[in-house]
């Protein structure tokens, strides 16, 4: 009778163990099938906020626009529009994964591929005075080029 004892626990912590087995690999199955969807859904989402903040950005431009008898802000604008956060209280952050990391700061001298905001100050062949746009080369997840936006 002992022995049949001893032989049924042994036969419950093999059970045991090829459940946790089969829970592991189950919980590995799922990692490996909704990790890259997760990843995907985290750069979409910063994607659509960096979007959001350029439209801020434009935003607070046109109403300084606005206020100062049709003169954009200079070289200093994130000076400018963050002062006693009357267009903007800080310039947004900008995101372009994953090939640049996030910043908030804005350039005047563009790049093309900075990872900035990039601001024009004065008119050029390509950007009008006041234009303020991503400085990125890369395409987003939907194919478009971040400087285009």
């Amino acid at each position: 009778m002992l022995k049949g004892d001893k032989r049924t626990m042994d036969i419950k912590k093999n059970s045991i163990v090829i459940e946790i087995l089969i829970g592991l690999a189950v919980i590995l199955l799922l990692t490996l099938v909704l990790y890259p969807k997760f990843i995907s859904i985290v750069r979409k989402s910063q994607e659509a906020t960096t979007r959001a903040n350029l439209t801020a950005l434009r935003t607070a431009i046109a109403v300084y626009y606005g206020d100062n008898s049709g003169n954009f802000p200079g070289e200093d604008i994130a000076e400018i529009l963050t002062k006693d956060g009357k267009y903007i209280k800080l310039i947004p952050e900008i995101s372009c994964p994953p090939h640049h990391d996030k910043t908030n700061l804005i350039t005047t001298a563009p790049t093309g591929d900075s990872g900035k905001w990039a601001y024009q100050t004065k008119d050029s062949e390509t950007r009008q005075q006041g234009e303020i746009w991503v400085d990125c080369s890369h395409k987003d997840s939907n194919g478009i080029v971040w400087s285009e936006y």
